[in-house]
């Protein structure tokens, strides 16, 4: 292990004193980022942040009404919650998966006479995977309402248990006092601040600037990754592994070595962004510390075994020099870093899940706007782990029988 340690770091060493790699892998992200940042904030900002809904009401009952009217017709929240009636849920779920709408909810039969008789009662809320924030923003709404109506039903019933006990009052009184309490919801602003503060950001912020700190970043990836690969091709241009081959080290410690190296690269240049941009750009990568070093050590490892992959079908350094940015741009523009996701169509949503690209990204995002943490970014991160396997058996595999 001391071995492969030590050829990782010298590949390191080596790459550091180049000063036009330096200016490549890290100086040129942190301008694209700004400046993308800088010019796309206009447009960004100058299209209002709507959400498009769809309800199937089949309950039509009191409570339903208070969420529908009372809660999204509010006067904080008219203007952003765009609502689309529909006559039954099969048509709420294929808006959904046509992706056009953000979230579906569904009232069933009852929902409303189960809470005044204290029964379970439930909402249910379907999201978009496409639209993962605008469908957060919709299911913080109904779980605030909701724990607004399990905490008015919870001292209600604590209220009129001591009540009837001490005979005070009849169960009939109970019965017409139930629905009229419960309905008693006024104070709209405690139900919605989750999501006003979600709305703010959402606007307010600097969302071009976060945008492109994860695409930018998490697209030069490849590129760190290809100039690590290059170091392959030109050592053994230049007989360095001749001269390793004649030392005491395994072929597995030179591969283990060479891999470590196109690793470390990678790791280091999107630290240094995450960094200087969370420093000097205020972006805000998220408050799990550890979802962040679990997606940058997933996505840099992804990027490593496509790069290794991408090493194993060329032939020089030469090659993996021209085609690997190519190949970066691609895959950049596929998974969303020049352009916002959600705004891709629906063959372009899918095929963009072919790359790290996008898995990263989301991930990142689950992280920077849902305040999501390790649980919630596990899918991505096991996608991307499953995708550096597969990048490094194949690639590994194809070196070895070319004798690289």
């Amino acid at each position: 292990m001391r071995k492969i340690f030590l050829i990782g770091l010298k590949d390191v060493r080596i790459r550091s004193r180049d000063l036009a790699s330096f200016i490549m892998l890290l100086v040129m992200p942190l301008i694209l980022i700004f400046v993308l940042g800088i010019v796309f904030q206009p447009l960004w900002a100058s299209k209002p942040f709507t959400i498009d809904i769809a309800v199937f009401d089949e309950d039509e009952g009191e409570f339903s009404k208070i969420l529908i009217d009372d809660v999204f017709g509010s006067n904080e929240l008219k203007d952003m919650i765009k609502i689309n009636f529909l006559e039954n849920e099969e048509k709420v779920k294929k808006d959904i998966n046509d992706e056009k709408i953000a979230a579906g909810i569904i009232f069933r039969k009852g929902f409303s006479e189960s809470i005044i008789k204290g029964e379970n009662a439930q909402i249910e809320v379907y999201g978009a995977p496409e639209q993962s924030i605008k469908a957060g923003v919709v299911k913080n709404i109904v779980e605030s309402f909701t724990f607004e109506i399990l905490k008015r039903r919870a001292i209600l019933e604590t209220s009129l248990g001591f009540l009837k006990t001490e005979n005070l009052v009849s169960s009939g009184e109970i019965q017409k006092l139930i629905p009229m309490w419960l309905s008693e919801i006024e104070n709209k602003k405690d139900l919605i601040s989750v999501n006003r503060e979600t709305e703010k950001r959402t606007t307010k912020n600097p969302i071009p600037m976060e945008y492109y700190a994860i695409g930018i970043g998490i697209m030069y990836l490849l590129f760190a990754t290809n100039a690590g690969a290059e170091t392959i091709f030109a050592e053994r241009r230049l007989g360095t592994f001749s001269r390793i081959k004649a030392s005491p080290v395994a072929n597995w410690e030179v591969i283990g070595g060479k891999l470590f190296g196109i690793f470390l690269i990678a790791l280091f240049q999107f630290v240094l962004i995450i960094i200087f941009t969370s420093i000097f750009y205020r972006v805000n990568w998220g408050n799990s510390v550890l979802g962040i070093v679990i997606m940058v050590f997933s996505a840099v490892l992804a990027f490593s075994g496509l790069s290794t992959l991408l090493a194993s079908f060329t032939k020089s350094e030469e090659q993996i020099g021209n085609i690997g940015p190519a190949l970066s741009m691609i895959f950049g523009f596929l998974g969303g870093a020049m352009w916002p996701v959600f705004v891709f169509p629906k063959w372009m949503n899918i095929a963009s899940r072919f790359t790290p690209n996008r898995w990263a990204m989301d991930g990142f995002f689950t992280l920077m706007y849902n305040e999501g943490g390790v649980i919630s970014i596990l899918p991505e991160a096991l996608v991307l782990l499953a995708m550096a396997g597969i990048f490094f058996f194949v690639g590994v595999f194809r070196l070895k029988l070319r004798e690289i």
